[in-house]
């Protein structure tokens, strides 16, 4: 697709009857069937409206989305119109304001509004899972913030989007909705922070559900190539969610919906930097994964990605602050507690799947190792501060730490929580006291949750959140690993079985995979920069088997010698080497390992914070 500029006349009211009589809310018309250069035409009948004055908002910054997106950049048309179908004047203000002059007779605005996927993937480009995309005929992602807004006052009022949808699409949502004919679905919502809270999937039915701890998961996929299949998205939530089960006692939802796109490699849609991943809903989350041929590849990359966004059904659906309950979608004030919103969610994601058996503790302590790693990227500072100005230069920068050094928070308050209970409590028991207290329709004070959480656990968990959680202090790795046996260095040594400085890169154009980050002498093959590797050990080597024949080049487990095809040079001269791996002394920066001889209270704690679940 491709980003067509049109300059809309007044055309776009044209012939359209004036409105006899207004219905309470808003009454929204969504046109799917007719499309024209991926922008999709919005009729909206308005509530009445009191003031003389009103403004129109489309939202700058939505929940689950920590920066600014401005939506109504992608706004085109814009026109209000009174009882008589008259137009009434409107000037817009900035990006997302539409001030509508006379508006005590406003009853109707209609505009076009633009896909987000298929503009520039620039600094200002909207990740894919909080965008909209418009393939007519094909599939559409709605996300209703990047579609319509509310008049300032009057967000809480109740919605109505009838859709007007080619008859072989199907709409798999979180929202009640009324199939009304084949080619007509119409959704309702309570208020916009409800409608906002639950996107639209359309596309030709690739669904499948089960259900599990008194709640129904439903999946829809759109597979670009058809790769990916419903059937094959369910099996790999299946064990996952059992395992939140188990976790939690039971489901704290009735239903949930995993919406997913997968691109292919070579989609114009796929993302130009390699980022994918995920946006969190209340009943529902929105997936933009590549197509991974390889069930093992495909299994970990949606069980890891899928797994941190289920989670945000307990935070912060039934955990938030008045911040997240009472969202400014026009100017927000930010919570403090992403180190539990984002942090502890993705520590119990990954803990829930090691407790449930879907990893081993072993790669659970890697990938905290590999968290360690990357929070070391980013200065040490209050991660509540970060948190208040995560808008604002230079903490919107650090947002990505929310996921490394706050589940890093996660782990270290458990172990401390329990180590203070002598095991009779967990950060599990604090969120489920907190969920029972809270849910989904009542929030906490932002300034009161700490202290509550230290009222449900003990005056010492205080000092923890000081130093390092409101405090800006270095985490205290050494000291807290040393709790559960195991051992942290700053700088380790470590003896490694490798083929060199060696690694690889994708060609998405031609469908290469070429050597990467290594020189000739650095590597056991003589494998230069920009080399193309075409067979591994007489396989050739595609986009199903990269995993499997180029892992052992990285990370290769045994003493076995290896043989690589490739092709070297600007005349792509084939040639083939044979080389075994050796072994390397390193130095390895943030080691964490197990203590050889732990004591009993040491395997004791760490049992109890990751133990199977029964």
């Amino acid at each position: 697709m491709k980003l067509y500029y049109l300059a809309l006349g007044l055309g776009l009211a044209a012939a359209v009857p004036a409105v006899a009589q207004q219905s309470a809310g808003y009454q929204i018309s969504l046109d799917l069937q007719q499309p024209a250069n991926d922008r999709v035409r919005v009729v909206i009948n308005t509530p009445p409206v009191k003031e003389a004055q009103a403004t129109y908002v489309m939202p700058s910054v939505v929940p689950g989305s920590y920066s600014k997106k401005d939506y109504g950049r992608f706004v085109q048309g814009f026109t209000a119109f009174d009882r008589k179908g008259q137009k009434l004047k409107v000037k817009q203000q900035g990006a997302n304001l539409f001030v509508i002059e006379k508006a005590g007779s406003l009853a109707r605005i209609e505009y076009l509004v633009d896909d987000t996927w298929d503009v520039k993937q620039d600094d200002g480009f909207i990740f894919q899972p909080g965008g909209t995309n418009f393939e007519a005929g094909q599939n559409f992602v709605l996300n209703h913030y990047g579609l319509y807004g509310y008049l300032e006052g009057y967000k809480m009022q109740p919605y109505q989007v009838t859709v007007a949808k080619p008859a072989d699409l199907y709409g798999a949502t979180s929202l009640p909705v009324k199939r009304a004919t084949p080619t007509q679905d119409v959704f309702t919502a309570d208020s916009y922070v409800e409608l906002a809270d639950a996107p639209i999937l359309y596309s030709r039915p690739d669904t499948a559900s089960f259900s599990t701890g008194g709640a129904r998961i439903s999946v829809s996929v759109v597979s670009e190539t058809g790769a990916v299949k419903a059937v094959q998205v369910r099996e790999i939530m299946r064990p996952m969610a059992e395992a939140l089960t188990k976790f939690f006692g039971q489901m704290p939802v009735p239903t949930y919906h995993f919406l997913m796109y997968f691109p292919s490699f070579s989609s114009p849609l796929a993302s130009k930097n390699g980022g994918y991943g995920a946006m969190e809903h209340s009943y529902s989350s929105v997936y933009f994964l590549p197509e991974v041929p390889q069930e093992e590849r495909l299994r970990s990359m949606v069980q890891e990605v899928a797994s941190h966004e289920f989670l945000h059904m307990l935070a912060p659906l039934n955990i938030h602050s008045r911040e997240i309950g009472e969202f400014d979608f026009r100017n927000p004030k930010m919570s403090q507690h992403l180190w539990l919103y984002e942090g502890v969610t993705e520590y119990i994601a990954q803990l829930v799947q090691v407790r449930g058996g879907l990893s081993t503790p072993t790669e659970f302590r890697e990938r905290m190792k590999e968290k360690i790693d990357k929070a070391d990227k980013y200065p040490t500072v209050s991660f509540t501060e970060m948190s208040r100005k995560i808008l604002e230069a230079p903490y919107k920068d650090m947002y990505d730490n929310v996921y490394d050094k706050g589940a890093l928070i996660g782990l270290l308050l458990d172990i401390r929580i329990q180590e203070l209970s002598q095991g009779r409590q967990s950060l599990r028991d604090v969120l489920l006291a907190l969920r029972a207290k809270y849910g989904p329709t009542r929030s906490f004070e932002d300034a009161a949750l700490i202290p509550e959480v230290v009222a449900l656990t003990n005056p010492a968990i205080q000092q923890f959140f000081d130093q390092y959680v409101i405090g800006n202090q270095p985490l205290p790795y050494a000291e807290y690993f040393d709790k559960i046996g195991w051992r942290y260095q700053a700088t380790g040594r470590r003896t490694i079985k490798a083929f060199g400085q060696l690694g690889f890169s994708y060609d998405t154009e031609k469908k290469q995979f070429l050597v990467a980050g290594t020189k000739a002498d650095e590597n056991a093959f003589g494998l230069q920069e920009g080399d193309v590797i075409v067979a591994v050990n007489g396989t050739a080597v595609d986009m199903g088997n990269a995993e499997k024949l180029l892992r052992p080049l990285v990370e290769p487990t045994t003493n076995d010698a290896v043989k690589v095809r490739f092709q070297s040079g600007a005349a792509k001269t084939t040639q083939e080497r044979q080389a075994t791996p050796r072994e390397f002394e390193v130095e390895v920066k943030n080691a964490l390992d197990e203590v050889p001889a732990p004591t009993p209270a040491q395997l004791q704690l760490r049992g109890q914070v990751l133990k199977p679940l029964g």
